[in-house]
């Protein structure tokens, strides 16, 4: 009995110092892939140009298992940059539950926009301080924190989810829960999942939401919003310069990048 001892306390010891040495291990990488996920943040923020998708929807109100009302939409969407910099989508649908559309009203059980440049929003570097991480094998979860004497203040607690990441530490897949209150303060979806995939816009890779899932509460029901983004690409507009008196027949017009 008395030779098993040491043999059990040595167990412990060698489990806790490879325990110690797997957190001196996990440190250094999940630094740098909160790094990298910054940086794919930031670019969404501010240096993601002008795009336009189509984009499919479906919105829906459920009671139960069963489908108290359904509006499906396609759109084409347009992503432009502000005055301040900020991202701004504008919609125009071509589509209403596959008649098309052109002008009317007709009333949706919930819209969900901002899917673009707030899919990243926990991993922005003026936020890291406000979440905990944990890095595992292909993926990083997050935990939202309130503290006051954050500059601004953090107030995320209830706010929580996962990333799934692929071989190069990009986000293939992220999900997010918030409680009541806190997406009730924010105007934010209670649920939301989103699919990411790589497109080229303006010569520079960037992770975009391909396929957006959300729900909100609504009485006793739940509202679901779908959406599905293809055929994304640079958003161009041309201007046409139009000969003037003194112009010579025939010029070529200039066509300016938006």
């Amino acid at each position: 009995m008395t030779s098993r001892i040491p043999a059990l306390v040595l167990g412990c010891a060698t489990l806790l110092t490879m325990a110690a040495h797997a957190q001196q291990d996990t440190a250094p990488a999940l630094s740098e892939e909160l790094r990298r996920l910054g940086e794919a943040a930031t670019a969404l923020d501010h240096s993601l140009p002008g795009f336009t998708c189509e984009e499919s929807v479906v919105s829906r109100e459920m009671h139960g298992d069963k489908v108290h009302h359904s509006v499906s939409l396609v759109l084409t969407l347009r992503a432009q940059r502000a005055a301040d910099g900020s991202l701004q989508e504008t919609f125009a649908i071509t589509q209403v539950n596959g008649q098309p559309f052109s002008t009317g009203h007709f009333a949706m059980p919930v819209f969900v926009s901002g899917g673009f440049d707030k899919a990243m929003r926990y991993f922005a570097p003026a936020q890291q301080a406000c979440y905990r991480y944990s890095l595992a094998p292909s993926r990083i979860d997050f935990t939202g924190i309130s503290d006051a004497n954050h500059a601004p203040p953090c107030d995320n607690a209830g706010i929580a989810g996962f990333a799934q990441l692929d071989a190069a530490g990009n986000v293939t897949h992220l999900e997010r829960h918030a409680n009541a209150a806190i997406a009730k303060n924010q105007r934010m979806a209670e649920f939301a999942a989103v699919d990411f995939a790589k497109i080229m816009l303006n010569g520079r890779e960037y992770q975009l939401s391909r396929h957006l899932y959300s729900e909100v509460p609504k009485g006793r029901n739940l509202t679901t919003f779908t959406a599905d983004y293809n055929h994304c690409k640079l958003y161009t507009a041309t201007v046409t310069i139009r000969p003037g008196p003194d112009s010579s027949p025939g010029e070529t017009p200039d066509s300016l990048p938006h």
